[in-house]
């Protein structure tokens, strides 16, 4: 995985809904790769969690990338992170 592929899959529309919590699934994918890290910050209805470089240096597969995006988690405003509404 390199960051031109993550971020492909990032910005590709959502074909499919994810069923149950978008934000606790996700974080158990991210915690998978990077057990230390979490939520990083969070802002009115939006959590921020593993910057884009680490979790793509921790192995992250395009299976688990993809299922990111279908829990409707993105790359943040800066292009650096990943982030999820709630």
């Amino acid at each position: 995985m390199n960051e031109e592929k993550f971020t492909e899959i990032m910005e590709s529309e959502i074909k499919t809904k994810w069923t149950g919590c978008n934000v606790f699934s996700g974080l158990k994918i991210i915690t998978k790769y990077l057990p230390d890290v979490g939520i990083e910050g969070a802002d009115h209805d939006i959590v921020y969690s593993a910057s884009i470089d680490e979790i793509i240096e921790a192995g992250i597969t395009e299976e688990d990338v993809t299922a990111l995006r279908r829990m409707n988690w993105m790359i943040d405003e800066n292009g650096e992170g990943l982030a999820c509404f709630v």
